[in-house]
């Protein structure tokens, strides 16, 4: 697995490369002491951990975890830090453990192999997706509330990624996946949808119409549902070449 560093202290991010060197199957693929510096290097490697410090010189990792979620990166998050006073907000992000300086090896050990845990779980939650089938359809486990249910692709309007999970919409309801957005788009692809901004994929069957709007953009309504989406620019253009409009 792939991490990440962020924190504002060489001595510590030092102690913590040391100790990730002896936990199997990591690597650190970088490092920052800034919240801008750790924001644009996240985004850039997409690694598969970021262990956050709170306290940056021109911010705290709570922003950094905030930024880079909505950018559409989603690692696994660790906060390391001798603040103990940002536990439930760090958790309300999602993360996965916070660890108090000066932690301990097994500390570390013990959050790595959640995350592994965590990793292995939604794996198999994917590839549950993947091999549930009618002879017409596959179908796509979601949630809402205290049930499972599972959509045809036809139910579903549009995706949309959430801080710590992605939103599907159907026409009477909302449902929750753990699954990451561009798994859907990968699953979902031969189907009809599109990704039209890096935070929505969309069923292009469902669509009403295309309105232009500013700089070039579209604004999309939907049949059936008031939602309204507007892409990016980005979106729009390949939107054209695809319907070759």
């Amino acid at each position: 697995m792939q991490v990440f560093i962020v924190d504002d202290e060489y001595i510590a991010r030092e102690r913590l490369k040391r100790f990730l060197k002896d936990i199997k199957d990591v690597e650190v693929v970088g490092e920052a002491e800034t919240k801008k510096e750790a924001v644009q290097k996240i985004i850039e490697t997409e690694p598969d951990i970021v262990i956050l410090d709170i306290k940056l010189p021109d911010g705290t990792g709570l922003e950094v975890a905030k930024e880079i979620i909505e950018k559409g990166t989603k690692p696994y998050i660790i906060f390391a830090t001798a603040y103990g006073d940002y536990a439930l907000e760090a958790f309300k992000l999602n993360s996965v453990d916070y660890l108090l300086k000066p932690y301990e090896f097994e500390d570390l050990e013990k959050a790595i192999e959640k995350v592994k845990n965590l990793e292995e779980k939604e794996r198999n939650f994917v590839n549950v997706a993947k091999v549930i089938a009618t002879d017409q359809d596959f179908l796509i486990p979601a949630k809402t509330l205290n049930k499972v249910v599972l959509l045809r692709p036809d139910d579903i309007y549009y995706i949309k990624a959430e801080l710590s999970e992605t939103l599907i919409r159907t026409k009477d309801k909302d449902y929750l996946s753990k699954r990451k957005l561009y798994e859907f788009e990968e699953l979902l692809s031969h189907k009809g949808f599109f990704k039209v901004h890096k935070s929505y994929i969309v069923n292009l069957t469902k669509i009403k119409e295309m309105k232009i709007v500013e700089q070039s953009k579209f604004l999309i309504s939907f049949k059936d549902i008031p939602d309204t989406i507007k892409t990016s620019r980005e979106g729009a253009k390949k939107l054209r070449d695809y319907l070759d409009i």
